[in-house]
């Protein structure tokens, strides 16, 4: 995914999408056409609400902050580093490994950025004569305009430098579940069909 993706849906668009029982309104978050890790995005999960006496889950729209911080920790900064988790290996990174077991989670976007080499600069590079290629940003969207759902990984980390109590004390995270590039060309891209 390289990093970037792009969130516009209005919520309720996506409440209705994904059968979401419980969203606030006062967590709307604004367009965005170019997340960058650590911004807020939505999430689609299923979790008991908070102080109910039902504990079945209840799905939910949620914002959560790009980037897992696992609830082990000791600093929220390595969220900036843990924004994709490989398919692959997600089961098995310390990490990962307790929020993929148990706290998974829809990424709703319209889109994301794949940046694409062309030959001639890959030529370029590998003679020597260029020491870093100039990438071609192409944005991958469903073709009917539909939202796209990525799978993801939530996680909840205690900021143990505040009181229980405060508002900012509890972070809620987020990985996007991705896995080797696509190593066909792109629609539009040089060579592309």
């Amino acid at each position: 995914m390289c990093g970037r993706y792009a969130a516009s849906r209005r919520p309720e668009d996506l409440v209705e999408t994904f059968g979401v029982e419980k969203w606030d309104a006062a967590e709307t978050l604004a367009p965005d056409w170019n997340v960058a890790p650590t911004a807020s995005v939505y999430a689609v999960l299923e979790r008991p609400l908070k102080d109910a006496a039902d504990l079945r889950p209840v799905r939910q729209l949620r914002p959560l902050r790009w980037g897992l911080v696992p609830s082990w920790a000791t600093s929220p900064d390595v969220g900036v580093k843990m924004i994709n988790a490989r398919a692959e290996t997600v089961h098995e990174k310390p990490s990962f490994r307790r929020a993929f077991t148990a706290r998974r989670c829809l990424l709703p976007a319209d889109g994301y950025y794949e940046w694409v080499t062309e030959a001639a600069e890959r030529k370029l590079e590998e003679q020597g004569r260029k020491k870093r290629p100039r990438k071609q940003p192409y944005f991958v969207t469903p073709a009917d305009g539909s939202v796209m759902a990525m799978a993801g990984l939530y996680e909840f980390w205690r900021d143990a430098a505040l009181p229980p109590d405060h508002p900012q004390a509890w972070w809620a995270t987020c990985t996007v579940i991705t896995t080797e590039a696509e190593t066909t060309p792109l629609a539009g891209a040089a060579g592309g069909g």
